[in-house]
């Protein structure tokens, strides 16, 4: 390895460690903010735990990529050595790198896939980041296998192993991970001490749960706080995709509550306000996100406590044996307090037939705590549309007390390679301009074809994570790594689960029409598909703007 290529190499590796120990310290500062009440243990420790995490993470990927070949080459050491300066600030060189190589590789042995991706299976809110990781791993296992310019059969078969061992611990049947820190090498403490205060809160925790307890009652926010928090808020709605019936109901429920709060303050009366909420939509829409914000917002305008979102169905409410569902209820109203409580599938917790006595004892149990604790918690009922109009409309309790209802429309194919690019901007990937064609006339023929099942968001980060694993495929066997091959997901590389790669090609192969509305005077421009992703100029006024992806339509 010549100077030009170990300099080439050591920043590429840099690159991937930083952005690992950025993506886990700050998915861990995030739950720490804003989901406090979900993490088993410590919050104030969890934040520490993921920076040990990442760092097993980093050095298990290492150690089973190096172990491949059964040797151990001066590029790999230079590897480790770069790695170890990086994570723990430590120069070692010669014995002084063996030894500490040596402890790393007998700790890597006693760590598993599953646990040091535990946070992002165990907690919701970190699921989206499932596919960041996975491309963290996949980058630094190609770099360290390819480091000294040659890929060995073993180093081959150990990427494609690790891909899969990555893939099941990131999507298990059932997770049950237990969550293990990295020490540092040269015998250093740093980060059990840490762990070992989470594993015992979290049993404290776990005990308070079972009992039924009410969560600690949350610190109250300081004026600033709650602005900057409803800022942040607003700023995370304006941000999503698509939604735009959506954006204004929220915004227009958030000034109706600003001025209830204000009429208040001023010794004004003000009318009655009912927090519960029904989501209405198909799968993949963002009913959870948007829920998740609107608890940000009501706990910035000090409309409720907190704001946290306690996330369930049917199954966290109905109990499998008589006189089991009341408590079984009442203890999960009790974790929202303060918050929200939200429930996927609500219109599953009624029978059709009407023959469930332990559906409608939750129902009944859960319009109790509605209405007691009106001012206090906002439960959303969230599902399909026709379902959950019906389930309304059926009981008069829930009728009642649900005043809001908000649609969420499934996005459109645009909207759908928008996602898509969102992801790759997260993940730094890039897409040219036939990926991104085939992506939009995949999405197209996915949303003319659509049923109630359709997929939406859901259906782009399964398109996303499976050109992923189809680029790591293609790279495998590739000679002279560069960050562009690392980095640029090609036409290629795009697959859509359930739709046959044969027929995709036959649809991008036909003939379709681009176009691409002008963000200055609003007109329709006609585009080819080499343009996608790229700056164009309108026709008509001549303004300049990148046409990222476009409406696929008739002649």
């Amino acid at each position: 390895m010549n100077d030009l290529d170990d300099t080439r190499l050591i920043g590429l590796l840099r690159r991937v460690v930083r952005d690992c120990g950025k993506l886990y310290k700050q998915c861990g500062t995030w739950m720490v903010r804003r989901f406090p009440t979900l993490l088993e243990g410590d919050a104030e420790n969890f934040v520490e735990l993921m920076d040990d995490l990442h760092r097993g993470l980093l050095i298990k990927v290492y150690v089973t990529v190096v172990r491949a070949d059964n040797r151990w080459s001066a590029p790999e050491k230079k590897v480790a050595s770069a790695m170890i300066e990086h994570l723990w600030e430590q120069k070692l060189r010669g014995n002084e790198l063996r030894e500490a190589a040596t402890e790393l590789f007998q700790q890597a042995d006693l760590l598993k896939w599953e646990a040091l991706v535990a946070p992002f299976v165990r907690y919701e809110p970190l699921a989206d980041s499932k596919s960041h990781v996975e491309t963290i791993v996949m980058r630094l296992a190609n770099l360290v296998a390819k480091c000294d310019g040659e890929l060995l059969d073993e180093e081959s078969i150990a990427l494609h192993t690790l891909q899969r061992e990555i893939d099941m611990a990131l999507y298990p049947a059932e997770p049950q991970a237990v969550l293990a820190p990295l020490s540092p090498p040269a015998g250093k403490a740093k980060g059990n001490r840490a762990t070992e205060k989470h594993r015992g809160t979290a049993k404290q925790h776990e005990a308070k749960q079972k009992k039924g307890q009410k969560a600690d009652e949350p610190q109250p926010l300081s004026e600033a706080e709650r602005e900057q928090q409803l800022s942040v808020a607003m700023k995370e709605l304006d941000e999503l995709i698509g939604l735009e019936s959506v954006k204004e109901r929220v915004k227009s429920y958030t000034n109706f509550l600003r001025l209830q709060g204000q009429r208040r303050a001023a010794g004004l009366s003000t009318m009655p306000i009912s927090l519960h909420m029904s989501f209405v939509g198909n799968p993949g829409t963002g009913k959870t996100t948007v829920a998740r914000i609107v608890g940000q917002i009501l706990g910035a305008l000090g409309t409720l406590n907190s704001g946290h979102v306690v996330e369930t169905d049917r199954s966290g409410l109905v109990a499998e044996y008589a006189g089991q569902t009341a408590p079984k209820t009442n203890e999960l109203c009790d974790s929202a307090m303060n918050g929200i409580l939200f429930i996927d599938e609500a219109y599953s917790l009624v029978d059709a037939s009407g023959d469930d006595a332990y559906g409608r004892e939750a129902v009944q149990c859960l319009l109790k705590r509605m209405e007691d604790d009106r001012e206090s918690v906002a439960v959303i009922l969230a599902g399909y549309s026709n379902e959950m109009k019906q389930l309304i409309r059926s009981n008069p309790g829930l009728s009642s007390r649900v005043n809001t209802t908000i649609e969420f429309d499934d996005y459109t194919p645009l909207q759908l390679g928008q996602i898509f690019e969102h992801l790759c901007v997260q993940n730094d990937y890039a897409v040219p301009s036939d990926a991104r064609y085939r992506l939009l006339i995949g999405f197209h023929h996915l949303y003319l074809e659509r049923d109630r099942h359709f997929g939406n968001g859901r259906l782009v980060r399964n398109v996303f994570e499976e050109s992923v694993r189809c680029l790591a495929d293609r790279i495998v066997d590739a000679g002279q790594l560069t960050e562009s091959l690392l980095t640029t997901l090609l036409a290629i590389d795009i697959a859509f689960p359930g739709l046959d790669r044969k027929k995709l090609d036959s649809l991008v192969a036909a003939e379709h029409v681009l176009r691409f509305k002008c963000d200055s005077c609003g007109s329709d421009v006609r585009i080819q598909p080499e343009s996608l992703g790229r700056r164009i100029k309108c026709g008509k006024c001549s303004h300049v703007q990148t046409a990222g992806w476009a409406k696929i339509s008739d002649v």
